[in-house]
């Protein structure tokens, strides 16, 4: 059969995924329950990004709304780029526009961490981590270190072509620290510019323009998919790019607040949008809309 000479197929009477407002209530119970009990362990919190992509700004850009899911669609976790980087970012959103390919850069510190000493100076660990963005920036603006790094993320070239102009996130301490405090909140957003945002954790949020939206690891210039969230669906607009997470089917198994009835449509429905991404590819074309 020609799948793309009938379009998609929809599976009638398939599980259902989660609510978002089901998954919102759960995961916020979920994150707000870690930061009462370990802010000290920014392991954790890595995970928990990891595992709720939805979470961490930047998919659609952080400065303005682009209209374009990041590419493939993913938020990549600790990606080893190597020289000239001394450290990885925690995650990275390879967000772009019709004009612009806009790398998002983000930076997690632990919660507990303070910002200021006891004189409203910037303390060190803060201006190290401060520090630490404003070294990927002037990295980043050298033309051969960008060709490196569209290398590493194989990048293609319609988004090669695009104006480079790459963000920065630093998610740093908790809002208690400066709130309330009109020198201390000056001081933080002064630093707000150059590309560069400053959030706390407590603005951590999910977004629910991120529902679809997995998490992965790049290793050999391929993704490899890490954590599926449970608001995911089959979209006939994402099948092109589910193709190239290689590992998806085998992470079906670990979404978290779904059913295993839910888990095992997704099972049994990945070969039938792997050959229907395969066959948009081979015509070269892109289709709109939701599937399942």
């Amino acid at each position: 059969m020609n799948i793309f000479s009938k379009g998609y197929e929809i599976q009638k009477d398939a599980p259902k995924p989660i609510e978002w407002e089901e998954y919102e209530n759960r995961s916020k119970e979920e994150f707000l329950s870690l930061l009462e009990s370990f802010g000290d362990d920014e392991k954790i919190f890595q995970v928990f990004l990891e595992k709720n992509p939805s979470y961490v700004p930047g998919a659609l850009e952080l400065f303005g709304q682009s209209g374009h899911y990041p590419y493939m669609h993913t938020l990549i976790s600790q990606p080893p780029i190597g020289n000239p980087f001394k450290k990885v970012p925690d995650f990275l959103w390879l967000a772009n526009s019709s004009l612009t390919f806009s790398p998002v850069f983000i930076e997690i510190e632990k919660p507990s961490k303070v910002m200021y000493n006891k004189d409203g100076t910037f303390n060190a660990q803060f201006s190290q981590a401060i520090g630490q963005i404003y070294e990927w920036k002037a990295i980043l603006n050298n033309a051969v270190n960008q060709l490196s790094f569209f290398d590493f993320f194989n990048i293609p070239q319609e988004l090669r072509q695009l104006t480079f102009n790459p963000q920065f996130l630093l998610v740093y301490g908790r809002r208690y620290e400066y709130q309330n405090n009109e020198l201390l909140s000056g001081k933080r957003a002064a630093l707000r510019q150059d590309n560069i945002e400053i959030m706390s954790f407590d603005r951590l949020r999910p977004i629910r323009d991120y529902y679809q939206f997995t998490s992965c690891k790049v290793r050999n210039k391929k993704y490899w998919a890490e954590h599926i969230p449970s608001t995911f669906k089959y979209r006939a607009d994402c099948a092109k790019e589910l193709i190239c997470l290689n590992g998806f089917k085998e992470k079906i198994q670990e979404i978290n607040y779904i059913s295993s009835a839910r888990k095992e449509f997704l099972d049994a429905r990945y070969d039938y949008w792997i050959d229907y991404g395969k066959s948009l590819r081979s015509n070269g074309l892109t289709i709109s809309g939701e599937g399942e």
